[in-house]
């Protein structure tokens, strides 16, 4: 199966090794016209023959089977648009736009149907046994962290939109009850606590810029316990064992007990490799829409909960 790539960046690497070992051949690879760093990336990638010097317009004139779109998200809905008139299936980098007013002529397209957005966390096998669990449980409390190493609301869109379409992914949409955003000095946002719920959850969200934690989901219901934390691993929880005072740890420690712990598979990129083993049903039409795989309309209703939570 033939693609045309688009894209150089330090995530494309990840697409090329799981694209490769889906059995798909790249037969064309561009980003701007002459761009050094593409061609550089195609030489270390062994695509050096399919270098396209002018860039995206060459690649989308190959004869391919479908095309991934890997990008800066300010040059997505663009390309995006140029590449859906070729009428041929495409995988998308999300968010796919930084404003919503830019997703609106993609979702206009006659051929929106050919988008396969990368939201690729929902392809982890450890957050659909999460999902599992809340499917299966009665509701409760949950807790979404969202840290990260940069303070500032589009940083918030690029790294906190995993986190978002995660929390609707395994617990359905949410209303925003209330929230608390500070800014720094400088006026970009630096916290954020956002109470939400649905009728089956009660959702809190804090996002806090600069602090050593990592990015995390702990569901609580029941007796139990679900913790995807990183969420490239999850431990299940039920009950706590009483540890005693003694010499070298003078105070009694109520420790939860793990019934069953799990790290997802790293050998690729955690979720690419199943992404794109979903990519190529898509491609030949035996795979539609499902849970896992969302269309442009999902894509923007993730966006869109992510500016109501900033705004």
């Amino acid at each position: 199966m033939k693609i045309g790539f688009i894209g150089s960046s330090k995530i494309s690497q990840f697409h090329i090794s799981a694209l490769r070992n889906n059995g798909f051949e790249i037969i064309g690879i561009g980003t701007r016209e002459n761009s050094i760093n593409c061609e550089k990336f195609a030489r270390e990638n062994f695509l050096i023959d399919y270098f396209c010097k002018k860039g995206w317009e060459e690649v989308i004139e190959k004869e391919v089977d479908a095309y991934c779109v890997c990008i800066d998200t300010t040059y997505t809905p663009e390309i995006l648009l140029r590449v859906l008139d070729k009428g041929k299936p495409v995988l998308v980098e999300k968010p796919i736009a930084w404003e919503l007013s830019k997703l609106e002529p993609i979702i206009k397209h006659k051929n929106v149907s050919k988008i396969f957005v990368g939201y690729n966390r929902r392809f982890y096998r450890v957050v659909n046994i999460a999902k599992e669990f809340a499917k299966e449980s009665t509701g409760g409390t949950v807790y979404i962290n969202i840290p990260d190493s940069k303070i500032g609301s589009k940083r918030f869109i690029s790294n906190g939109c995993h986190m978002v379409d995660l929390a609707r992914y395994l617990f359905g949409d949410f209303e925003i009850n209330n929230k608390i955003k500070i800014n720094n000095d400088c006026g970009e946002m630096a916290y954020l606590t956002a109470f939400c719920s649905n009728n089956k959850w009660t959702i809190t969200i804090n996002a806090h810029s600069l602090i050593p934690a990592n990015f995390s989901i702990t569901i609580n219901s029941g007796k139990n316990v679900f913790e995807l934390s990183p969420i490239e691993k999850y431990s299940l929880f039920e009950g706590l064992e009483i540890v005693e005072p003694h010499e070298n740890f003078p105070l009694r420690r109520y420790v939860p007990k793990v019934i069953q712990s799990e790290f997802e598979d790293a050998k690729f990129k955690p979720g690419f490799n199943e992404m794109y083993r979903q990519f190529k049903k898509f491609i030949l039409g035996s795979c539609i829409y499902t849970q896992n795989i969302i269309d442009v309309n999902q894509a923007y209703l993730t966006l869109e909960k992510c500016y109501e939570l900033i705004k």
